[in-house]
C-alpha cells in the first residue's frame, strides 16, 4: 500500500501564488485541490492583514520588475548602491565632521532622488538611511560664502566678525611675525588692541589663514616641573653658538623658572670651567640683589664639570639671608630635566637667530642682547597669561583674567554686528539662493 504524505507549503508560496508571481512549471507541480482551497481563502478575514496589506500592493510592481530582465538588472544595481552607500553613511556617523562636510551632497542626492522618483522626501531619507530631522536641519542651514567657516552671521552671531577675521590674516602674514609663536602673537596682539578674542579662537583662525610656525629640530621634550615664586628656581646651562668669522662662542643663559625670564648671560670663546659659571652667578646675584632675598633659591644645571668646583665653593661660602642651593638635575636627589635651559638655547638658535649664524663676536655679542630684550620684554609665554617675563620678575601678577572685560565687550559687540550682518551672497540649503 503506498502512503502519499501531505506536503507543508512555505508561506511565500501562497503569496507568490495569490499574487500571481509563479510560472505554469511551478503551478503544474501544485495539486489541483490545494490550488482550489487557496482561491478560497479569504485574505482580508486573516488578522494582521493591515500589517502586510502595505506589502500585498507592491507585489504587482515586483512582478512587472522581474518580467524584465533589464528592469530587474536596474533595480538590483540600485539597491546595491544603496547598501553600499548606507554603509558609509554608517561610518560617517561615527565621524561628524566628516558627515558635517558632506551634507550638502547627501541633502543635494535625497532632492534628487525625491524628484526623480517621485516619492516624498522621507522615503527618500530612508532610502539613503538619513533620518528626516537630519535632513531638514542641515536644509534649514545657510551657507555663507564671505564668512572663513562658511557659516551663516545671522545665524552663527558668535564668530569673529569680518573685521576680525581680516586683523588675524593681517598679523599672521607679516613677515615679522612668520616664526614667533602663535602665544606671543596673539598676547602681542591683544595689549595692543589690534585683537579682542580668546587664545583658542585666534588659534583655530589663524591656522585656518594659513599660520606657519617654523619648527626647531630639537629633542622630545623632558620631563620638568613648575616653581611657585620669582627666583626660586634657576637654570643654567652652556650652548655653542657659530660664527662665520670667529668660530664657536659659547653662551651661557640664567633663567628664572616662575617668570620664565632671562636674568643674565655670558659668552666667551675661551674653555668655559667652573670659573665661567661662578662668576655669571654672581653678577646675576648683584644684579638682582638676590643676597638680601629670604626665600630660599636653588640654581639648577646637569653634572657637567664647569657646574662644579669653584660654583660648589662660591655657594657654599655665601653668607646671606637666602638659604642658597646647588642642585643637579636627573639625579636621585632631584629627577627632574634642566630643559627649562635647553629650550632657551632652541628659542635662540632657531625662533630668534632663523638657525642663521652671526658673522664674528661683535655682532654675535648685539644678537644676544637683542635676544635678552625680545625675550623678556616682547615675548609672550602661555604660562604668563599676556604678562612679559619682566614684568613676573618686576613684580607683577600672573593674572588668568586679565583680558575678560575687554572680551565680554569684544563678544557683546561681535553678537550685534553679526546679527545684522546682511553684505553677503548666501546659499540656502543646496538649490535656492539668495
Amino acid at each position: 500500500m503506498n502512503y502519499q504524505t501531505k506536503r507543508n507549503y512555505h508561506p511565500l508560496i501562497i503569496v507568490l501564488f495569490a499574487s500571481g508571481m509563479l510560472s505554469l512549471q511551478e503551478l503544474n507541480e501544485i495539486p489541483r485541490t490545494t490550488k482550489y482551497n487557496w482561491r478560497q481563502f479569504n485574505h482580508n478575514s486573516y488578522y494582521g492583514h493591515h500589517l502586510v496589506e502595505s506589502y500585498i500592493k507592491q507585489f504587482d510592481d515586483i512582478k512587472d520588475v522581474f518580467q524584465s530582465k533589464f528592469t530587474a538588472r536596474a533595480i538590483k544595481t540600485i539597491l546595491k548602491t544603496r547598501r553600499g552607500f548606507y554603509n558609509m553613511l554608517g561610518e560617517l556617523a561615527y565621524h561628524k565632521n566628516l558627515l558635517k562636510r558632506h551634507a550638502n551632497s547627501i541633502v543635494t542626492s535625497i532632492e534628487d532622488m525625491a524628484e526623480f522618483s517621485r516619492v516624498t522626501i522621507t522615503k527618500a531619507c530612508k532610502f539613503y538611511g538619513i533620518s528626516k530631522d537630519w535632513y531638514y536641519a542641515q536644509k534649514r542651514k545657510i551657507v555663507c560664502k564671505t564668512s572663513l567657516f562658511k557659516k551663516c552671521y545671522r545665524q552663527y552671531p558668535n564668530q569673529l566678525t569680518l573685521k576680525e577675521v581680516v586683523d588675524i590674516e593681517h598679523l599672521v602674514k607679516q613677515t615679522e611675525n612668520f616664526k614667533k609663536p602663535i602665544t606671543t602673537i596673539y598676547y602681542n596682539a591683544i595689549r595692543k588692541g589690534l585683537i579682542n578674542c580668546g587664545i583658542t579662537t585666534f588659534r583655530k583662525y589663524a591656522n585656518a589663514l594659513g599660520y606657519i610656525k617654523s619648527k626647531p629640530s630639537r629633542a622630545k621634550a623632558k620631563k620638568g616641573f613648575k616653581a611657585s615664586y620669582v627666583f626660586e628656581w634657576l637654570h643654567i646651562d652652556i650652548t655653542n653658538v657659530q660664527t662665520i668669522k670667529d668660530g664657536i662662542q659659547k653662551v651661557a643663559f640664567v633663567k628664572d623658572n616662575f617668570s620664565s625670564g632671562l636674568l643674565h648671560y655670558k659668552s666667551t670663546s675661551e674653555k668655559t670651567g667652573s670659573l665661567f659659571i661662578k662668576q655669571l652667578l654672581k653678577e646675576t646675584f648683584e644684579k638682582y640683589n638676590l643676597y638680601n632675598r629670604t626665600k630660599d633659591i636653588h640654581i639648577l644645571s646637569d653634572g657637567g664639570s664647569e657646574n662644579k668646583g669653584e660654583v660648589l665653593s662660591w655657594v657654599k661660602h655665601i653668607n646671606a639671608p637666602p638659604v642658597v642651593k646647588k642642585i643637579t638635575a636627573m639625579t636621585e636627589e632631584f629627577p627632574f630635566s634642566n630643559a627649562m635651559s635647553e629650550i632657551t638655547h632652541s628659542i635662540y638658535k632657531s625662533e630668534f637667530m632663523g638657525g642663521k649664524p652671526s658673522e664674528d663676536k661683535a655682532s654675535h655679542i648685539k644678537s644676544l642682547d637683542a635676544f635678552m630684550e625680545y625675550y623678556n620684554h616682547y615675548r609672550y609665554p602661555c604660562r604668563l597669561y599676556g604678562k612679559t617675563p619682566m614684568e613676573i620678575i618686576s613684580g607683577q601678577k600672573i593674572d588668568k583674567l586679565l583680558f575678560s572685560d575687554t572680551l565680554k565687550k569684544a563678544k557683546a559687540n561681535r553678537l550685534e554686528v553679526n546679527g545684522n550682518f546682511n553684505k553677503c551672497m548666501v546659499k540656502i540649503g543646496c538649490k535656492r539662493s539668495q
